[in-house]
């Protein structure tokens, strides 16, 4: 007897501790990789911002109190070997209601359908364990092979993996919004930058954070275009959103291009006008200022106010070809275009400058060469992004065909 119930312990005993490394494998990867900064956001709207959330500690504690929980079942339930793994379902249901949040649920807070899913689901569950304790009161599980009984254990912690992962509502977008966001609070801005950055979905906050992450690194003109931009100015700064609960808001960006927002002003336009006419103004604000101009196409403003942010004087030398990328293209298409086509900015009468930067020219002169090629609408949008999507001549003719997202657009 004493011979059997050892040879009965050893299978139980791999298929406990086999399903439950894969039951903590999936849980802290599950957590720490795609669900950490929703966690992170949720704990820091609940409490207010008064606590934070550290993804990788909290990842190893909350898998942790669910194999506690697992393990509480698995006393309660008695569950034969080869159905070890059902005991997990309790467990996976936790985490599915745990993670399953977006913007709205966690700004609203509110269960949702969980408020009769969960004690559904757990009343089915209760039934299914008695029916499956009555129907093997008297199997001998001892006759089994290890084998026969892992298989089902895998397979039902397969399916209960399954479900959990494919649970979760929120958008990839708001999973980069969050994670950028986190990455700037720790001031990694270029680790922020990297964050879905060959994706072409966006959202109007994930392009703030991203230009002010270029912005902390006196990036924000020369790479400007690097990153979709759906939202035209507002995709730099809108001083009415004005939610409280973000953990980097307007008022950060405002305090970094010189001075907060007063409640006051009820526009961004208006913001900027009285930063710039005070001295508080820094060559942030400039730039923000001259972005902002380009991204809502209004190139004859932009060509006015640009000689009040950079010396352009004949006696610096290569002035204009010291300017950010995004100035140099948009001055491309201020000016005569047959005069542009050589590398002339000519407005009016006027020969503003020469480029020396030939690289440049020939991309402008090849662009134009491409768009004037392809005859069909379409065609002509989707080559020309592919090769020159990230410059300011395709922004300008083709962005309000990209409004929201680019879906027929390829890269």
């Amino acid at each position: 007897m004493n011979y059997n119930r050892v040879h009965q312990q050893k299978p139980a005993g791999v298929i406990r501790y086999s399903c439950g490394i894969l039951f903590m494998l999936f849980s802290f990867c599950y957590l720490f990789f795609l669900q950490g900064e929703l966690l992170a956001e949720a704990q820091f709207v609940y409490s207010r911002g008064v606590t934070t959330y550290n993804v990788f500690v909290g990842a190893v504690i909350i898998s942790v109190v669910l194999q506690i929980v697992q393990w509480v079942m698995v006393k309660i339930s008695r569950l034969p070997s080869q159905w070890h793994a059902l005991s997990y379902l309790p467990s996976m249901l936790l985490l599915a209601v745990l993670t399953d949040v977006d913007r709205q649920t966690i700004h609203h807070f509110s269960f949702g359908a969980w408020t009769w899913i969960f004690p559904l689901v757990l009343v089915l569950y209760a039934l299914i364990v008695l029916a499956i304790r009555r129907l093997n009161a008297d199997d001998d599980s001892g006759t089994q092979t290890l084998k026969s009984q892992l298989y089902p254990n895998y397979v039902i912690l397969f399916f209960l993996i399954l479900a959990t992962g494919s649970i979760p509502q929120s958008t990839d977008v708001y999973h980069y919004e969050l994670k950028t966001e986190r990455l700037i609070l720790a001031k990694d801005y270029e680790g922020a930058l990297h964050v879905g950055e060959d994706a072409l979905p966006s959202s109007a906050r994930l392009t703030q954070l991203r230009m002010y992450a270029l912005s902390k690194q006196g990036q924000l003109a020369e790479r400007l275009f690097e990153y979709p931009q759906y939202y035209g100015s507002q995709g730099l700064l809108n001083v009415s959103d004005t939610l409280s609960d973000y953990r980097f808001s307007v008022s950060n960006i405002c305090f970094h291009l010189g001075a907060f927002c007063g409640k006051s002003i009820d526009s961004t336009e208006r913001y900027y006008e009285l930063m710039l006419a005070d001295s508080i103004w820094n060559q942030h604000t400039a730039d923000y200022y001259l972005c902002s101009l380009l991204l809502d196409k209004k190139l004859k403003t932009f060509h006015r106010k640009l000689p009040l942010y950079y010396n352009l004087a004949d006696s610096v030398p290569h002035a204009y070809d010291q300017l950010p990328r995004a100035y140099r293209e948009a001055l491309f298409l201020v000016g005569n275009h047959e005069e542009a086509l050589q590398g002339k900015i000519v407005v009016g009468s006027d020969t503003l400058a020469t480029f020396a930067d030939s690289t440049l020219v020939r991309q402008f002169r090849d662009y134009n060469a491409m768009k004037a090629t392809i005859s069909d609408p379409t065609e002509r949008v989707n080559k020309t992004h592919r090769t020159f999507g990230k410059t300011y001549w395709w922004y300008h003719d083709y962005s309000h065909l990209a409004k929201g997202e680019i879906g027929g657009i390829g890269k």
